[in-house]
């Protein structure tokens, strides 16, 4: 069951105090003991008690709004009800009076208050001395002069001062919490610009395969318009006619399918990109040659293959020119790069790997902020060789940072090999 909490007692405002002071006051009267000294006695020193307590007590209630007013008026009363022996009730008021103005009146009003109090503390050490027998009454005056006056200052310094510590310490856990809001929102935009870089990085890869299939079908069309215009040539010849139509049918087969094996994982390709020729594993000397100005150490090894669809051709192009790029930013300087082609089992593979660098990290440079990494080069391989039906994985591996790539060769190839491109027809028109 939940705990209780203890009850409290219900706490009193500024009215409610000046009754309980105004209660006791007329008690003490009432039992005669309402005096600080030898008291005057008689129902007219009692109704002069009664009334500047009273009036103490009603300016009292509103002690905090005008602490200054309130210490004069409790100051006169009690000043007034000396003449009749003093009044406990109105010391009371006067204490109060003096902790309050002490605790919420100004810097300067503070100062000026410990200054009369000062002065009225030695003041009444002289007249002690001065009126009674010397030094013992000097310091008996002393004594009750401070325990009146200096013990509210005292009192109310302290309250003060843990007040204001409260204060600063609320204010600093405020400013704490500030911050870590504002972390929060700092790790909030970090993690959206990364998720911005790959989603450009994804369009930007999905664009130049959009402008990949542009050439290919180019490429192909220009192959059938040449064929046509062979069968419609003015003199004619049976089997020239027939060679040019069966030309022109397995052109069009190839261009419908390497259309539909890009088009099918193409979404809001770039229209008004420039145009540029499709690349293929025929020019991975050009990669070789750009890694090796970066002052890598490449190893390429790509023994004789068959002829690969030219989606194939081209992924494994943009895979294994990514991987490079990745090892001359990220690898060590001048160090060793091993790049192996091969196709077997249906599939073509693309490996490369490189040294790993000295930094917190492989992959990534040694001073590279975690926030910041968004690993692009890694999601567009991986999202070129997914769009065939592939798969790209990357890892440290045997103390190397290994880039393995499989592109299967049956889900792009069209039935008889149609789909195939020739070793060279990357190559610039």
């Amino acid at each position: 069951m939940p705990l209780r909490r203890p009850a409290r007692w219900p706490r009193l405002d500024d009215r409610g105090v000046a009754l309980v002071y105004l209660g006791v006051g007329l008690l003490l009267l009432g039992l005669g003991v309402s005096s600080t000294a030898p008291a005057t006695d008689g129902p007219a020193a009692d109704a002069l008690h009664a009334g500047l307590l009273l009036a103490g007590c009603a300016a009292l209630a509103a002690k905090r709004r005008h602490p200054r007013a309130v210490l004069l008026v409790a100051t006169a009363a009690f000043a007034g009800s000396l003449v009749v022996g003093g009044s406990l009730g109105l010391l009371l008021v006067l204490w109060d009076a003096l902790y309050t103005a002490a605790v919420v009146a100004p810097a300067r009003t503070r100062r000026v208050l410990v200054a009369v109090v000062a002065v009225l503390t030695a003041g009444a050490a002289v007249a002690g001395g001065v009126l009674g027998d010397g030094l013992r009454d000097a310091v008996q005056a002393l004594l009750f002069a401070a325990a009146l006056l200096v013990t509210p200052l005292w009192w109310a310094a302290d309250v003060r001062s843990r007040t204001e510590i409260a204060a600063f310490e609320a204010r600093r856990a405020e400013l704490e919490r500030q911050r870590a809001d504002l972390a929060r929102a700092h790790a909030a935009d970090v993690e959206r610009i990364a998720d911005l870089d790959r989603d450009a990085a994804v369009r930007g890869e999905r664009a130049a395969m959009a402008r990949d299939l542009h050439d290919v079908v180019a490429s192909r069309l220009s192959a059938i318009a040449i064929h046509a215009e062979a069968a419609l040539a003015d003199a004619p010849d049976p089997g020239r006619d027939r060679t040019a139509l069966r030309a022109v049918r397995a052109e069009a087969v190839a261009s419908l399918d390497e259309m539909r094996a890009m088009v099918l994982v193409l979404r809001g390709a770039d229209e008004d990109a420039p145009v540029r020729a499709a690349a293929g594993l025929d020019r991975l000397g050009d990669l070789v040659a750009a890694a090796r100005a970066h002052g890598l150490d490449v190893r390429a090894t790509a023994p004789d293959r068959p002829a690969l669809p030219a989606v194939v051709d081209q992924a494994a192009y943009r895979i294994a020119g990514e991987a490079l790029a990745n090892a001359a930013a990220h690898g060590p300087a001048g160090g060793r790069v091993d790049v192996r082609v091969t196709a077997a089992g249906g599939a073509l593979e693309i490996e490369v790997a490189n040294a790993l660098p000295a930094g917190p990290g492989p992959g990534a440079p040694a001073d590279a902020r975690p926030g910041l990494r968004s690993a692009t080069g890694l999601l567009t391989m991986r999202e070129r060789a997914r769009s065939i039906g592939g798969d790209v994985v990357a890892g440290p591996e045997g103390g190397e940072w290994r880039v393995r790539a499989v592109l299967p060769l049956a889900a792009a190839t069209a039935p008889g090999g149609a789909g195939a491109a020739p070793r060279g027809a990357g190559a610039a028109r």
